[in-house]
C-alpha cells in the first residue's frame, strides 16, 4: 500500500501556470532564433559584398605594385648618361652636331 501512495504522490496534477511560461519562454526562443537568422542572412550579404571589394581592392594593389616596379627601374635607368640621351633623341629629336635628322613618315590607315 505504501508503494502505491508514492507512486500516486510522485505524479503532478496539470499546471497551468507552468504551461503558460514554458509557451511563453518557447515564443521568445523563437523570436530570438528568427532575430538571429535575419541577422545571419544580412551579414553573410555584406561579407560577400566585402569579399569582391577585396578581390578588386588586391588587384589593383598588384596593378600598383607593378606600376611601382617599372617606375623604380626607369629611375635607375634614368641615372645612366647614355639611357637619358638616348630617351632625349628619341623623344625630343634631338641631333648631335654635324648629324642629320631623317623623319621617315608613318604609313597612314584607310
Amino acid at each position: 500500500m505504501n508503494s502505491a501512495r508514492l507512486a500516486s504522490n510522485n505524479t503532478k496534477p496539470f499546471n497551468k501556470g507552468s504551461y503558460r511560461r514554458r509557451r511563453l519562454v518557447m515564443i521568445v526562443l523563437a523570436c530570438f532564433l528568427s532575430w538571429a537568422g535575419v541577422t545571419l542572412w544580412n551579414q553573410i550579404g555584406k561579407i560577400n559584398d566585402r569579399s569582391e571589394k577585396l578581390t578588386a581592392l588586391e588587384q589593383k594593389y598588384k596593378e600598383t605594385q607593378q606600376t611601382n616596379g617599372i617606375t623604380k627601374r626607369e629611375i635607375v635607368r634614368l641615372n645612366d648618361p647614355e639611357y637619358v640621351e638616348q630617351k632625349i633623341r628619341k623623344e625630343l629629336h634631338y641631333v648631335k652636331q654635324g648629324e642629320t635628322l631623317f623623319y621617315v613618315p608613318k604609313e597612314q590607315k584607310r
